[in-house]
C-alpha cells in the first residue's frame, strides 16, 4: 500500500507512505449503513426491551419520572430519542408535569440556556422541566458507598423520582471499558468528592481499560452504584467510528449494556499483528477540550513501549489555560518521572488540575502516564505550537513535518499503525479473542 489516509476535520487528508515503512495494519473500518430512522429505532428498542417489561408494564400515571440524559460531550441524538421516549410516557399517561430532565453532567460544566435551546427544542423546554446536574449542590442525597468507604450521594430530583431512565450511548471508554449504561447516573448525577475518589482510586488498577469490562473495578462499582440508587431503565445509542448512531438498545440498566456491548464490538473492533515503533492515530470525531487525547489509549495499546505516536488532534475552541499550565507544572515537577507523579496524585486523591473538573484531571493523569512511556508528536492546525509544547508534547505544523520529526526518533525501517479514526475504535491482538 503506496497511499494511506486520515480523519482530520471532518475530511480524508491523504499522504504517502515512506518508503522505508513496513505497514502492518491501516485500520480503516467498514462503514456503517446509513442509520435509519431514529426514532422509529428508539421506540422498537422500547417495544423489545432487554431482561427487563416494557415501560408500559411498569409505570402508571402516578409516577414521577427522572429521565437522566448525557450532555454535549456525547454525539447521540438526544432530542430524537428524548422525544420517542416522551411520547411513550405520555401514551402511559404521565402528565408532563410528573416528568423531569435532569442533564447527566458528573463534573463537567452545565448547559446554557441557549445550548438547551439548541440541543432539545424550545418546545420540550417549555412543557418538561430540564435542570443541569451540579455535583457541588447542597441538597444531594446518599444512597450507597464505594469500596473504599466512600459515601456516594446524588441529585435529589433523580433520588425522589419513583422511576429512573438513563439515555445514553456507547462507544469505547478508556477507563470503564464502554460508555453507557450505569454511567449515566454514577457518575453522570453523582457528588463531586465521590466521582474523584473513584476515578481515582480504579484508573491505574489492573483490569481497568479500553473495552474491558469483565475484572474490571472501575467498572463494576459504577454497575453497583447505579443499582443501589436504583437506576431502572436505559436506552443507549451504539456509535459507529464516524459517532453515527449504529443501533439502539434499552432495558435493564447492566444486561441491556452489555448486550449493545456485544454489537459496539462487532463494528468498531480492529485486529493488529502486534505492537510497532510508529502509530498514527486522530482525535476524530472528538473535537472539544480534553476528549482529543482520549486516542491516545488505543495508540498506546499497539505501540511499544519507548516508541512513537503521532497524534493529529481536531480541537475546536481554545484548551483551558489552567489545563495547559498543569501540563506545564507538572513536566516542571516530575521531570522523566510522570507515570510515578502521576500515580502519587491519585494514590492520594489529590487534583492534577486544581480546581479542575473531573475530567480535565483525568484527561491530565491518562496524558502524562502515556507521555511517560511514548514519545507522542502533536500535530494540529488549532492548537499553537507554544500551548502543544507547554504541554509536553513535540510539535509538528503538518503530517509531512510529522512523519520527518518521527524519522529522528524512530529505526530507520519502522514498523508502523495508521488508524484514520481513533476515537471510536477497539484494538485486539490477533492472537487474543475480541
Amino acid at each position: 500500500m503506496s497511499n494511506a489516509f486520515i480523519l482530520y476535520g471532518n475530511q480524508k487528508v491523504h499522504f504517502k507512505i515512506p518508503p522505508a515503512w513496513k505497514l502492518l495494519t491501516f485500520a480503516d473500518l467498514i462503514d456503517q449503513p446509513v442509520p435509519r430512522d431514529i426514532s422509529e429505532l428508539t421506540k422498537k428498542t422500547l417495544r423489545n426491551p432487554i431482561q427487563a417489561s416494557p415501560l408500559k408494564d411498569r409505570l402508571s400515571s402516578s409516577d414521577r419520572v427522572a429521565v437522566l440524559i448525557e450532555d454535549l460531550t456525547r454525539a447521540s441524538p438526544k432530542k430524537l430519542v428524548l422525544e420517542s421516549l416522551l411520547e411513550e410516557l405520555v401514551d402511559i399517561g404521565i402528565p408532563s408535569n410528573n416528568i423531569s430532565v435532569v442533564i447527566s453532567l458528573g463534573t463537567h460544566r452545565g448547559l446554557t440556556p441557549l445550548e438547551l435551546e439548541t440541543t432539545f427544542g424550545r418546545e420540550l423546554l417549555e412543557k418538561y422541566k430540564f435542570d443541569n446536574h451540579d455535583c457541588h449542590a447542597p441538597d444531594l442525597v446518599p444512597v450507597g458507598r464505594l469500596k473504599t468507604g466512600r459515601e456516594v450521594k446524588i441529585n435529589r430530583t433523580v433520588y425522589e423520582a419513583t422511576f429512573r431512565i438513563g439515555i445514553g450511548s456507547i462507544f469505547p471508554h478508556p477507563m470503564n471499558g464502554f460508555g453507557g449504561g450505569g454511567k449515566i447516573l454514577f457518575p453522570g448525577v453523582a457528588d463531586f468528592d465521590a466521582i474523584r475518589e473513584h476515578h481515582f482510586k480504579y484508573t491505574f488498577q489492573e483490569g481497568t481499560g479500553l473495552g474491558k469490562t469483565q475484572g474490571n473495578l472501575f467498572y463494576e462499582q459504577v454497575c453497583a452504584i447505579a443499582r443501589s440508587a436504583k437506576l431502572d431503565y436505559v436506552i443507549n445509542s451504539i456509535l459507529d467510528q464516524k459517532d453515527q448512531v449504529y443501533d439502539l438498545v434499552s432495558g435493564d440498566p447492566v444486561r441491556a449494556h452489555l448486550a449493545g456491548v456485544e454489537k459496539s464490538k462487532q463494528i468498531i473492533s480492529q485486529s493488529f499483528a502486534k505492537k510497532v515503533d510508529l502509530t498514527i492515530i486522530t482525535s476524530f470525531p472528538y473535537a472539544e477540550g480534553p476528549q482529543i487525547v482520549k486516542p491516545l489509549a488505543p495508540a498506546s495499546m499497539v505501540t511499544k513501549e519507548g516508541g512513537c505516536i503521532i497524534l493529529a488532534a481536531d480541537c475546536e475552541g481554545n484548551l483551558p489555560d489552567a489545563f495547559v499550565g498543569s501540563f506545564e507544572k507538572f513536566h516542571s515537577r516530575y521531570g522523566k518521572n510522570l507515570l510515578g507523579g502521576v500515580l502519587d496524585h491519585f494514590e492520594n486523591n489529590r487534583l492534577i488540575m486544581e480546581e479542575g473538573a473531573i475530567d480535565f484531571n483525568m484527561a491530565l493523569g491518562m496524558t502524562l502516564a502515556i507521555q511517560h512511556q511514548f514519545k507522542i508528536i502533536l500535530l494540529s492546525k488549532d492548537i499553537p505550537r507554544e500551548t502543544g509544547e507547554k504541554m509536553g508534547f513535540i510539535y509538528a505544523e503538518d503530517l509531512e513535518q510529522a512523519i520527518d520529526i518521527s524519522a529522528t526518533i524512530c529505526p530507520s525501517n519502522p514498523e508502523v499503525h495508521v488508524i484514520p479514526s481513533g476515537g471510536v475504535i477497539l484494538p485486539f491482538f490477533e492472537k487474543e479473542e475480541r
